[in-house]
């Protein structure tokens, strides 16, 4: 498929700067208050260090933005590259807590590098990142490790159904969009149809002005008209989406005639 609606390039680093402040500042806090609990006898990890658990929000946020990037059109070497930037940056602002993190990207089947792009004919599109993490963690009193996984994914489904028009079709197609299985709201949604209902040589034409309805649930209905080649010819449209993370996906289907 290749029209792609204005790709945001930036998105990804955009994020993980606002992550890096955020994280810095909660971790700041964080700080603070092991600080004045120094001699405090603590039963978790969460107890012990509340700034372990910023660390693990500023992780996850670095992960959804190198998905923002590459879901756009940017190389899995965003990834690793960010993740090092943000415990580096991190590293250097805080004296009294150090962490260090080793991360592995998923790499087993659907996943290759952390990421699992699939963008389908069937109807489902999917843009998704897997990371493994192991923290240490070293407070004022103490030092922990933990082992978890961050996966951020985000999916559309879509169905049509269209009827003749004239020489017009007249289509109506309905979009479901999730994050991380939640029914989720887009930031803007781009729909092509193919003009000859031919995949052997796609000629994508994008609709202008589409009619879009939300549901307020990740539902969305998308009605707009299409001229084709030959009036008969089938519709297979493709709705290009970007959720309210910048997280880019898209899915194809063929819209059932009525």
């Amino acid at each position: 498929m290749r029209p792609r609606s204005l790709r945001h390039h930036n998105s990804g680093q955009v994020l993980i700067i606002i992550s890096l402040i955020v994280t810095l500042l909660i971790l700041s806090t964080a700080v603070y208050v092991i600080k004045t609990e120094e001699n405090r006898a603590a039963s978790n990890i969460e107890d012990a260090n509340p700034a372990l658990s910023a660390y693990q929000l500023g992780l996850m946020h670095t992960v959804t933005s190198a998905l923002v990037n590459v879901s756009n059109g940017g190389t899995e070497a965003v990834l690793p590259a960010d993740l090092n930037q943000f415990a580096s940056v991190v590293e250097k602002h805080l004296y009294d807590v150090l962490f260090s993190v080793e991360f592995t990207p998923i790499d087993t089947a659907p996943y290759q590098n952390g990421f699992w792009l699939n963008w389908a004919a069937n109807g489902q599109g999917v843009s998704s990142a897997c990371v493994d993490f192991r923290i240490n963690a070293s407070g004022l009193s103490a030092s922990y490790q933990t082992e978890y996984s961050v996966n951020v994914t985000s999916e559309i489904q879509i169905s049509g159904a269209w009827i003749r028009q004239g020489n017009l079709k007249s289509a109506i197609v309905t979009c479901t969009v999730r994050n991380d299985g939640t029914p989720a709201l887009a930031q803007n949604f781009t729909v092509y149809f193919e003009r000859d209902g031919s995949l052997t040589t796609e000629e994508w034409i994008m609709v202008e002005s589409p009619s879009i309805t939300s549901y307020g649930n990740g539902t969305y209905s998308i009605m707009f008209t299409a001229e084709t080649t030959s009036p008969d010819d089938p519709l297979i449209v493709s709705v290009h989406c970007r959720d309210l993370r910048g997280i880019f996906i898209r899915a194809n289907v063929t819209c059932t005639r009525i």
